[in-house]
């Protein structure tokens, strides 16, 4: 599990002018409610698991910028993507449905899209937002090839049951966004906009709020 509060969102707003905020994976809502400090115009969330996404509805009924998707993260990317203005910040965390909450095992879905939908998410991502300036944040990065991450490599429960490997993302993404890598917490990937070094080198440096 990682944490939306170690990126400096107010650095990224402002550097990339970010209008939006779309995360995959619910859970208790605190990226939610981290997100609303900032000011994005619109705060989407996806949530598979029904209960917990009426647990996120209710806990945020009131801030009209929230809107909390009870589907899967597929079917919220492809419904709301197609009408959604201005860049976005992904944070893309929706793996193991359940698993966190302590209402399944982390390979109790056998359904890998569902399961581990993060290669279908960046697929659909790209499809509808190739004329934006996305940042794209992916969570446990760990689950895609082993690192010296803080939190140690993934229990092989958690791991892809065909190829483990995150070159899909580059192969989405390598030609219009940078791809940083931090072994913090269980490890994240950072996709952002510009394909030189430039890019990692600037940005790398203060990546991370201090703890």
């Amino acid at each position: 599990m990682g944490f939306i509060n170690q990126f400096d969102l107010g650095r990224i707003i402002r550097e990339f002018g970010i209008s939006n905020f779309f995360e995959t994976g619910t859970w208790k809502g605190d990226a939610v409610e981290f997100a609303l400090q900032f000011p994005f115009e619109r705060i989407i969330s996806a949530e598979i698991v029904p209960i917990i996404a009426e647990a996120a509805t209710l806990r945020f009924q009131q801030e009209k910028r929230v809107k909390i998707y009870q589907a899967s993260s597929a079917v919220a990317l492809s419904t709301e993507l197609p009408s959604l203005q201005g860049n976005c910040l992904f944070w893309l965390d929706a793996h193991f449905p359940g698993a966190d909450a302590g209402m399944a095992e982390y390979d109790a879905m056998k359904d890998e899209n569902i399961r581990l939908p993060l290669e279908q998410e960046l697929t659909i991502i790209h499809q509808h937002r190739k004329h934006f300036r996305d940042i794209l944040i992916i969570d446990d990065l760990r689950v895609y090839e082993d690192g010296p991450y803080e939190n140690g490599n993934a229990p092989s429960d958690t791991i892809p049951k065909n190829d483990r490997n995150i070159d899909f993302a580059h192969r989405l993404f390598g030609e219009t966004h940078a791809a940083l890598k931090s072994y913090r917490d269980e490890g994240y990937l950072l996709l952002v906009p510009g394909n030189d070094n430039k890019v990692k080198a600037s940005f790398s440096k203060d990546l991370f709020l201090s703890r």
